[in-house]
């Protein structure tokens, strides 16, 4: 039968707290994982870690990180072109090895990567933010419209006013439709003025991207 020791609390209270913190800068994003998730990851994180000690068997605190692998991939999608929820997968990752470094009773180390895991969420995102304005993504654009056989260049010659550059096309045929498959390269900006004009178009019948 296992012994709860005060030191126990101690460590339980302090998951909570950290995982709380974390937890509280991806629900103000609005994040898939946010308060509740982050914070029970890192309190259950230290609690196998407690139960792995008193136990002595290495196993269970092993089996967390594969646990927490499939709880990362769970928010990762593909959207808009790209990969989302990368960053809130690696903020579970991150919370639950705060969590098995506060259950080995590794305090100290634990208060002061979380302080480095919230600069990194919190003024890092700004110059995140910074360079994906000054930089160059790559966006797949699925465009519908009706059968034309001008409506390719011009929607080129509308890419190129914005500054964008064509990777790649394909072009399908279906119900009487063309669906064009684009590929483009530019800056968010850019990005952004297409889809504005994609959607003024009154001959796109849809568009996904």
């Amino acid at each position: 039968m296992f012994v709860f020791t005060p030191e126990d609390l101690i460590k339980i209270l302090l998951a909570l707290l950290i995982g709380g913190v974390i937890g509280f800068e991806r629900e103000m994003h609005s994040k898939a994982a946010g308060l509740r998730t982050i914070t029970l990851i890192c309190v259950g994180s230290t609690l196998f870690m407690i139960i792995s000690m008193k136990m002595g068997d290495d196993r269970i605190a092993a089996n967390i990180v594969s646990g927490v692998g499939f709880l990362g991939a769970g928010v990762i999608l593909f959207a808009e072109g790209r990969l989302k929820g990368l960053t809130t997968a690696a903020s579970i990752w991150t919370a639950a090895a705060l969590g098995m470094t506060i259950g080995k009773g590794e305090y100290v180390l634990a208060i002061t990567v979380t302080a480095v895991v919230m600069v990194v969420l919190v003024f890092l995102a700004n110059v995140d933010r910074l360079l994906d304005s000054a930089g160059r993504e790559t966006r797949t654009y699925d465009i519908v419209y009706d059968e034309s056989t001008t409506k390719r260049k011009k929607l080129e010659e509308m890419m190129g006013e914005v500054g964008l550059k064509i990777r790649s096309h394909k072009p399908m045929k279906k119900e009487g439709k063309m669906v064009s498959i684009w590929e483009l390269e530019g800056h968010a900006k850019e990005h952004a003025r297409f889809c504005e004009k994609l959607m003024d178009d009154p001959d796109i019948k849809e568009i996904k991207y």
